[in-house]
């Protein structure tokens, strides 16, 4: 397993096994738990190879995964990647240890996202690492009132706790656990994942365009 440098800025991705009844299993209830994970593949896949491929210069980055099964299966898939599991816990939980974890270990800034964001590339990803050189937080909000990356600069906020994970209420309430310490957002585009029937719809619609 590849071991992180000390310092410098850190990118975590969280992802797992694209295995059916396993991943995406609410789109999966909808179009079919073989056909979600096949469309949970491809986003994932295409989103660690363009990461991989681009000039993150002297970011590294952490390939988060759900369970212990899951290590193997991606340290074998991309070694240039360190690859961890995620604790047990609600996501809050887990995110706020990926946090600790990263900046316990000399990370100077942090990154969080998921890995099933049609939208979301390195070129995003840089934008918010350049954001935490001025501010203190940075959010990428989703369209279902979510956020599909969040960053800090410095450890010590808390910002996972209370949160009604799931919910159309998630970023308000993460703004308002921001606001109550002081701590200033910086706000990236606005993207979609692929959790619903239209939103499966919507992408099918992008990539036969992106194919055309």
């Amino acid at each position: 397993m590849k071991r992180h440098r000390e310092a410098g800025p850190r990118l975590i991705v969280y992802a797992k096994r694209p295995l059916a009844n396993y991943a995406k299993t609410r789109l999966g209830s909808v179009i079919g738990e073989q056909q979600a994970a096949g469309v949970y593949a491809r986003l994932l896949y295409t989103h660690l190879l363009e990461l991989l491929s681009a000039n993150l210069s002297d970011i590294s980055i952490e390939l988060s995964v759900t369970s212990v099964a899951d290590v193997a299966f991606f340290a074998d898939a991309f070694p240039e990647l360190t690859v961890r599991p995620q604790i047990e816990g609600d996501l809050g939980r887990r995110m706020a240890a990926s946090f600790e974890r990263a900046f316990a270990e000399g990370a100077e800034s942090v990154v969080l996202t998921g890995s099933d964001i049609p939208g979301l590339d390195s070129r995003i990803v840089l934008t918010a690492f350049d954001a935490l050189e001025t501010t203190p937080v940075v959010i990428g909000p989703a369209e279902d009132g979510g956020y599909y990356l969040i960053g800090m600069r410095a450890p010590g906020a808390s910002l996972f706790d209370g949160i009604e994970w799931s919910s159309e209420r998630v970023l308000t309430q993460t703004e308002a656990l921001a606001q109550a310490q002081g701590l200033k957002i910086t706000y990236l585009p606005e993207l979609s994942d692929v959790d619903t029937v239209e939103d499966f719809c919507r992408w099918r619609e992008m990539i036969g365009t992106e194919a055309a």
